[in-house]
């Protein structure tokens, strides 16, 4: 079968590497297991605009092993766009007359009318689907929107089955959890683009349940899962003691046993719920050799864990704020840790307790979305607002080395449960229902 699948979300990427979020790794790995996969005759594709399909073509240049998969793209649309560029730098040149001719040319109908219908045209250019060719639509079975909402050129094309990855609704279930409207408007523009003739491949049965909810005209039948995973390469119990030692120095996390919450510090994580409990603890207890580390980058309405920490001035020296991590280090972060607490208030997934799964290390989280998915029978899970819960939790680990080591065989066992290659089975497996139905 040949699926044309959007790697607009690699291309934005490699255009800003900031927008380089948890999303791109997703339809990365996909992709590299559908490359490789003998059921698909795949072709890449974007559906943003010309600066994202250059940026793919970047992106696939540098990848080895994605770089031989055809990209779908228009030559004529390339060399419309390449020659607009051409006029509007000639244009240009007119700021560059002398002055004495300026007034001339600014009553030169010809020139503003040629400006006008320019600028038009380059804006209408700017927005064409370039890598929706026409000649590769006509001959695929299957289009996969893999984050952006599925084009309305693809609508067109009625012999193509339209799939849509959906990762979760929380913008638009539980808005306050974001800044203004944004997320909530892209995330309903995303969802709203399925319609009822249309298949859907969510990342977990939660956001399933979810999105069958909120889209009554979503047959459920027409909904699959397909788990995600943790990279095997980069999350992996580390034993090198020197490399562990090594992270510690790096991210100034002194000597002595440390909990682990890695996140962008933003409020639907409940990081400030985090901070309370640990504080409890410490300061119930007087344990002296705890540490409370907290990876991720500052997100939205972050004055809010601030203002805990502020509370908590006495123990600022026991919380670490690493900022953001490199990934050769993350393996070692992990696994230095007893035990990683993630009490998030809800999930589409939640890739982090896997990836400490992964790590062979204790997982305390929620009980809450996705999270029971992941977690199956290990680790220690809890409502999000349970404080009591959550220091006798963290108490618990800390004193029992034996109580650690059984955690720690549990959330091995657990982390097999998934892969990237099962996740690829299951979007083929969905592929194959899906056209076998629409025949």
């Amino acid at each position: 079968m040949k699926v044309f699948y959007d790697i607009s979300v690699l291309g934005l990427g490699q255009y800003n590497p900031l927008a380089r979020t948890g999303v791109a790794r997703v339809v990365e790995n996909v992709a590299y297991g559908l490359a490789y996969a003998s059921e698909c005759d795949l072709v890449f594709c974007e559906s943003l605009s010309f600066q994202i399909l250059k940026a793919c073509l970047e992106y696939l240049n540098s990848n080895l092993k994605l770089k031989k998969i055809p990209f779908s793209h228009s030559s004529f649309a390339t060399i419309f766009y390449s020659k607009l560029i051409e006029l509007n730098a000639m244009l240009a040149l007119t700021s560059k007359v002398p002055t004495k001719d300026i007034a001339q040319l600014e009553n030169n109908n010809l020139v503003n009318d040629l400006k006008h219908h320019l600028e038009i045209a380059t804006e209408i250019i700017e927005n064409y689907p370039y890598s929706l060719n026409p000649l590769f639509l006509g001959e695929s079975d299957i289009f996969h929107a893999t984050f952006y909402p599925i084009p309305e050129r693809i609508r067109q094309v009625k012999n193509i089955t339209k799939f849509l990855t959906v990762y979760d609704l929380i913008p638009i279930l539980y808005p306050h959890f974001f800044k203004g409207e944004y997320e909530s408007r892209r995330n309903t523009n995303t969802i709203n683009s399925l319609s009822s003739e249309d298949w859907a491949i969510c990342i977990s049965e939660a956001t399933k349940n979810d999105l069958c909810n909120y889209s009554k005209q979503i047959d459920p039948s027409r909904v699959f899962v397909a788990h995600l995973a943790a990279d095997s390469n980069m999350f992996y119990p580390c034993h090198n003691s020197k490399k562990i030692s090594e992270v510690r120095k790096t991210y100034k996390i002194p000597e002595g046993f440390y909990l682990l919450g890695l996140s962008t510090l933003e409020p639907r994580k409940n990081i400030d719920h985090i901070i309370r409990a640990f504080a409890r603890v410490i300061q119930e207890t007087n344990i002296k050799d705890l540490f409370l580390v907290l990876v991720g980058n500052q997100g939205w309405n972050y004055e809010k864990i601030l203002e805990e920490l502020s509370n908590q001035s006495l123990l600022r020296n026991r919380i670490i704020l690493t900022g953001r991590v490199e990934d050769e280090d993350l393996a070692a972060l992990y696994s230095g840790a007893i035990a990683f607490v993630y009490p998030s208030f809800y999930e589409g997934f939640g890739l982090p307790p896997l990836e400490a799964m992964q790590c062979g290390i204790p997982v305390i989280t929620s009980n809450t979305s996705s999270l029971p998915e992941v977690m199956g029978d290990a680790g220690i899970m809890l409502d999000p607002k349970d404080i009591d819960g959550l220091c006798h939790s963290i108490l618990e680990i800390y004193n029992s080395p034996s109580l650690r080591a059984a955690m720690s065989l549990q959330s091995l066992k657990q982390a097999k449960e998934f892969s990237w290659n099962k996740c690829t089975r299951e979007t083929i497996a969905a592929y194959k229902t899906a056209l076998s139905l629409n025949r």
